[in-house]
């Protein structure tokens, strides 16, 4: 597989993905719900997609592996639900770019457990990206927006994990299968968290169906399926590195659709984010070992 045509792929992914924060916006559903429904639509598509074939491989994955699937299911679940939840609370510019912070969870993962150094480049990348947060989390603070700030950051250590776990078992399980999986985990998770919460399944006009089912497309089958079928030839920062441009797309469209204009404490700190984290990834093949 040419390198050229997988980050086209993984360029393409992000754009989609960028579409996500903007459509979350726009659903008239409470925010648990669209995380439920978004992975309900991604797990059937996928399925249909795998064309039986997810069937096939659910016989051929090791006991081991299925221990990372639902893993992996598990904190996808988390992610939405904070996410989600997040965008009710923040700007989507400061919720995209906290979740976005999964690219520093990611690289301390890789530090931690799979023993990779970092050189002083790549930490100074870190501190400046962690510099960044604290920019926006005070200007967030005095706006009342500093719940939404912490929910987006939690969702960034959750889809972290997950793209940890992803590039674990990728090698050994299809894209549309280990997609339609994790998403299938993912709604078993999400259950007992619409029951306890009272949330309902049903009673959402047509319009809010069809953002649901929009919502799983573009962002969990263009976007998460794509990244998940890319895990399998480069490696997790990669993957999480790019999905930067949905900072960038998602503040834009937010812009345009909702009149959401940038403060001065948010272009700072974004600009230090996104610096940082690319400068911390890149140097990251360098400094390792």
């Amino acid at each position: 597989m040419k390198n050229s045509r997988i980050y086209l792929a993984i360029f393409l992914a992000v754009a989609c993905m960028s579409t996500s924060s903007i459509i979350i916006r726009s659903t008239a559903a409470p925010a648990v719900v669209i995380a439920f429904y978004r992975v309900v639509f991604t797990a059937a598509i996928a399925f249909l997609l795998s064309g039986g074939g997810a069937v096939k491989n659910a016989r051929r994955i090791s006991r081991n592996d299925w221990w990372y699937v639902i893993g992996a299911g598990f904190f996808l679940a988390l992610h939405f639900a904070f996410w989600n939840t997040s965008l009710n609370h923040t700007t989507v510019s400061s919720s995209v770019l906290f979740t976005n912070l999964q690219v520093i969870f990611v690289l301390l993962f890789s530090l931690v457990f799979l023993r990779e150094k970092l050189n002083r480049i790549a930490l100074a990348g870190i501190l400046a990206a962690l510099i960044g947060s604290i920019f926006i989390v005070s200007g967030d603070l005095h706006a009342g927006k500093f719940y939404g700030d912490m929910l987006a950051l939690a969702s960034g250590l959750f889809i972290a994990i997950y793209y940890i776990i992803g590039r674990n078992v990728r090698a050994r399980i299809d894209a549309i299968s280990y997609t339609g999986f994790t998403a299938a985990i993912a709604v078993v998770v999400l259950v007992p968290v619409m029951i306890l919460g009272g949330f309902s399944f049903t009673g959402y006009p047509l319009q809010v169906w069809m953002m649901f089912i929009l919502l799983a497309l573009a962002a969990g089958i263009c976007g998460h399926l794509v990244l998940n079928w890319a895990l399998k030839y480069v490696q997790a920062p990669i993957v999480s590195v790019s999905i930067l441009g949905e900072s960038v797309g998602a503040t834009i469209l937010a812009w345009i659709i909702f009149s959401e204009y940038l403060a001065w404490y948010q272009f700072v700190g974004g600009f230090l984010i996104l610096s940082g984290i690319y400068i911390a990834n890149t140097n990251r093949e360098k400094g390792k070992q």
